[in-house]
């Protein structure tokens, strides 16, 4: 497994499990690993499989049900009870640091081993029957890896899907959006017990759950935009103005954890997964918006497919999950994908396009009157992960 990220813990614990001999690589250090911020929320799907293979008694014991969302809309506020629309399924509030941090020790508890701070990961023989890989450790050694598959789990800029001959991928733009994200991570309790989508004159803002102590925020910038642009004082400015409500309510300000970083929009989508030994997982093999917070669980399915196929491979010498596994993988992840646009159209401002502009508003009219309409928000806000 070449990264230790969700997808490749996940494919490194179910093979594990299954005595499977495995080793994961990591660019960075173990501390950064179960430290750096990620998503929140992960769906119903994906905590499905984190039960299924034991992984889920960090979520249960330190995670938050939500089970529903509100939309600030010309200065009103309404609130969408998604899980009654979908049999009572709902997202849980969990930190995925505290995710990764698990991961890591349910695989080392199943005896895998991991190699973090690697550099110069090199992939080869991809087509073979025994694929190698060659990377230095963090104590500068050189090392290669003889293996009977790989897994490619190391993010949109990685080194794996940089492997695969050009000729062999394709590549599906499916938006290319003017649009990105500025992400915040604050040290502030938050001021709302609810996801909040903002939608304003001044353009979008997202107030996110973490944990008790800190806020994650989103605001609408043009993409390409300069986050060092964004000091903390304009940053709580902007999310002051664009959450703003008529009722009473108070937005806490706190210290930014982190730098602002700019996140975009773009969606781009890499087919097959799978070349000769070595298959993607994860954001290796696409990009889907994070409106509505699927990536997590999509790398955490994309992950138990990849372990299971392998497993059933090695086992009983049956490839036919590896051949669908490419399918599989792109078919639910472009149903998230679907759920991601229409959040976005749903809540990004077009500056100056007043017909998209009357648009939204009815959408949104819509979503607050309608049982109809929140209950086809609440079947793609759940669906697949």
């Amino acid at each position: 497994m070449i990264g230790a990220g969700v997808a490749g813990l996940v494919t490194a614990v179910v093979l594990a499990r299954q005595g499977i001999d495995t080793l994961v690589l990591e660019r960075a250090s173990r501390a950064d690993v179960e430290s750096r911020s990620r998503a929140g929320l992960l769906g119903p799907g994906a905590v499905e499989v984190l039960e299924r293979h034991g992984l889920a008694e960090g979520l249960r014991a330190a995670g938050a049900p939500h089970r529903n969302c509100e939309f600030r809309h010309r200065r009103q506020a309404f609130v969408v009870e998604y899980a009654q629309y979908v049999d009572g399924r709902h997202h849980m509030v969990y930190p995925q640091q505290k995710l990764v941090a698990d991961l890591v020790l349910a695989y080392l508890a199943a005896g895998g081993t991991i190699e973090f701070s690697v550099r110069d990961v090199t992939l080869d023989g991809l087509t073979s029957d025994r694929p190698t890989v060659a990377f230095v450790t963090a104590n500068g050694e050189g090392r290669t890896a003889k293996s009977r598959f790989i897994a490619g789990c190391d993010g949109h800029h990685g080194v794996s899907r940089a492997s695969i001959p050009w000729e062999a991928l394709r590549c599906t733009q499916q938006y290319e959006s003017p649009w990105a994200w500025l992400a915040v991570l604050a040290g502030v309790a938050p001021s709302t017990d609810k996801i909040i989508y903002g939608v304003s004159p001044q353009g979008f803002a997202g107030h996110m759950l973490r944990d008790h102590q800190t806020s994650r925020f989103y605001l609408q910038v043009e993409a390409g935009t300069d986050a060092a642009q964004w000091p903390a004082d304009r940053i709580w400015e902007e999310l002051q103005a664009r959450l703003a409500v008529d009722e009473d309510w108070e937005l806490a300000e706190g210290p930014l954890l982190e730098p602002p970083s700019v996140v975009a929009m773009d969606s781009a989508f890499y087919e097959p997964m799978r070349f000769g030994r070595l298959l993607l997982a994860g954001d290796a093999s696409r990009r889907v918006p994070p409106a509505a917070a699927k990536g997590a669980g999509l790398a955490i399915a994309d992950g138990e497919t990849l372990g299971l196929a392998v497993a059933a491979a090695l086992h009983d010498l049956d490839e036919r999950p590896l051949d669908a596994y490419s399918d599989v993988c792109q078919r639910r992840a472009w149903l998230s994908q679907e759920a991601s646009t229409k959040l976005l159209h749903m809540v990004h401002v077009e500056f100056s396009d007043p017909f998209a502009q009357r648009l939204q508003d009815v959408r949104l009219d819509r979503l607050r009157t309608s049982p109809a309409a929140a209950a086809d928000f609440a079947e793609h806000y759940v669906s697949p992960v």
